[in-house]
C-alpha cells in the first residue's frame, strides 16, 4: 500500500512538471493564463488596500466593472470599490468574499445578478481569478473542482509564473487598452465602440437553465455576507429590450433571486434605448449614467437593514 502511494505522489509530481515545460512552451494552446487581460482584474486586484471602508461595494460579472462607475458616485459623496469580474459566476464571488470582504469592509453592497452567470460553468472567470490574483487554497480548490483541462493546466502555469518566475513583482498593467480605460475603484469605460443596432442582431429567445451549483454558491455568498451584517441590494443591470425581452424566464429568475433578499431589475425602472449600450449586454458611458443615478434613486427610497 505504501508503494501504491509512494507511485501515486510521484507521478502526481511527474505530471505538474511536465505541463509546467509543456505549458511554458505552448501556453496559448494548452491554458488561458492571461495576467493583466482587457478585463483590467489585476489593476483592481491590487488596488483594494486603497480602497478600505467604502460606502458600496458591487459585486458581479462584466455587467458590474462596466455598469458602476466610482465618479459617478463619488459626484454625490459616495466612496465605492468595484470587485466585479468578466463572467463571475457565484462561485468566483465566493472565493472573492471570503479573501477580501472583511479587508474592504464596504457599508453595503451591489449584487448584479443575472441569467447568463447561473447558467455558466465559471470557466472564464476561474481563469481569469488564476491570472490575476494571487493563488491560494480557494482558487486551487475552485480550479480543481471545475474538472476542466484547460482551467487546472492554467493553474498549473499560474503556480509557475507566480512561484518561479515571480511574474507579479515586476508586471504594471496598461489603465489604457483595447478601447477600455481602467478608472481607480475597479471601473471600465468603454473609450472607442459603435452604438448598438438592436436590428443589427436577432436575439432568440431562450430559457436559461439555473444550475444548482451556481445556486448553492450564491447562497454561500449571501451567507457570507450576512454574517457580517453588511446589508446588500442584489440588481439586475440594464440591458437593450430586445436582449431583455429575448429572456424566457426573466420572472422565473427575478422569483428565485428575491428569494435571497432585496431585488431590484433595473429592466423595469430605466428603458434605455439602444444608444445606450455598445454591445447587445453591456453599458456605454451614457447608459451608466442614467442606470447609476437610477440606483442612488432607488437606494435613497428603500431601507436594506
Amino acid at each position: 500500500m505504501k508503494r501504491f502511494l509512494y507511485n501515486i505522489v510521484i507521478f502526481l509530481i511527474v505530471y505538474a512538471l511536465v505541463h509546467v515545460f509543456v505549458a511554458s512552451l505552448f501556453s496559448r494552446n494548452w491554458n488561458y493564463y492571461r495576467i493583466g487581460s482587457s478585463r483590467h482584474m489585476y489593476s483592481r486586484i491590487k488596488e483594494i488596500p486603497l480602497h478600505h471602508n467604502p460606502d458600496i461595494l458591487f459585486l458581479g460579472s462584466s455587467h458590474t466593472y462596466r455598469g458602476f462607475d466610482s465618479r459617478i458616485f463619488a459626484e454625490h459623496g459616495i466612496t465605492t470599490f468595484n470587485l466585479g469580474s468578466s463572467a463571475q459566476t457565484p462561485k468566483q464571488t465566493e472565493v472573492l468574499l471570503t479573501k477580501y470582504l472583511s479587508e474592504i469592509n464596504p457599508k453595503m453592497i451591489v449584487f448584479e445578478v443575472n441569467p447568463w452567470v447561473f447558467q455558466s460553468e465559471g470557466i472564464e472567470s476561474t481563469t481569469d481569478l488564476i491570472s490575476n490574483d494571487q493563488i491560494d487554497c480557494n482558487i486551487c480548490k475552485l480550479a480543481i473542482l471545475s474538472g476542466n483541462v484547460k482551467v487546472i493546466n492554467t493553474l498549473i502555469y499560474g503556480l509557475y509564473q507566480e512561484q518561479v518566475c515571480n511574474i507579479r513583482e515586476s508586471f504594471i498593467e496598461d489603465r489604457n487598452k483595447d478601447g477600455d480605460l481602467y478608472v481607480s475603484g475597479g471601473f471600465v469605460e468603454k473609450l472607442e465602440y459603435s452604438p448598438f443596432r438592436s436590428d443589427s442582431v436577432l436575439p432568440c429567445s431562450s430559457k436559461f437553465i439555473i444550475r444548482s451549483d451556481q445556486l448553492h454558491a450564491f447562497k454561500r455568498c449571501i451567507n457570507i455576507i450576512k454574517s457580517y451584517e453588511i446589508p446588500y441590494l442584489l440588481v439586475m443591470a440594464p440591458l437593450p429590450q430586445s436582449t431583455y425581452q429575448s429572456i424566457g424566464n426573466v420572472e422565473e429568475f427575478g422569483c428565485i433571486v428575491s428569494s435571497y433578499g432585496k431585488y431590484v431589475d433595473f429592466n423595469s425602472i430605466v428603458q434605455l434605448e439602444d444608444s445606450c449600450f455598445y454591445d447587445s449586454d453591456h453599458l456605454a458611458q451614457n447608459g451608466v449614467r442614467l442606470f447609476n443615478e437610477s440606483l442612488m434613486q432607488v437606494m435613497d427610497s428603500i431601507d436594506l437593514h
